[in-house]
């Protein structure tokens, strides 16, 4: 009877870090979007070469951040290698991602539930609310018994 409540934090945990990296990745789009228009025009007037480009310094940030957020990948790349636009390959760095700093507040907490603390009780009751859902669930489901 355990092994569901294990997926089932799992899960939870899964689903809560998605939502905040697809909000913090809506977040940083929402910002690029104008400041790269800005960034192409201010390059286009002045006549930027590649290396003085502040749109393609913008891109190579975004590409950072890719990495930093690390929305859809493994928890444990830290480093990869990306093309740029023009081919080149590079070496992104990443010194602590978001799924790092995610596993340091679940250590923190798994901590403070065997220690007793806060989170044991909350954890119990919210796996006795979810089990009351779950059973109320299944005792309303129509029987298939015709």
């Amino acid at each position: 009877m355990q092994e569901p409540e294990i997926a089932r934090w799992t899960l939870i945990r899964d689903m809560f870090i998605f939502q905040v990296k697809l909000a913090m990745d809506a977040i940083r789009d929402l910002l690029l979007s104008p400041v790269s228009i800005i960034f192409g025009l201010i390059d286009i007037f002045k006549g930027h070469s590649l290396s003085q480009s502040y749109f393609h310094k913008l891109m190579d940030f975004g590409h950072r951040t890719d990495s930093w957020l690390n929305l859809f990948g493994d928890q444990k790349k830290a480093t990869k290698s990306s093309s740029t636009l023009f081919g080149q390959k590079a070496k992104v760095n990443v010194d602590v991602s978001v799924d790092q700093l995610f596993s340091q507040v679940e250590s923190l907490l798994k901590d403070q539930h065997n220690k007793g603390g806060l989170t044991k009780s909350a954890k119990s009751t919210i796996d006795r609310y979810l089990n009351k859902i779950v059973e109320n669930k299944d005792a309303t489901k129509p029987s298939s018994d015709k």
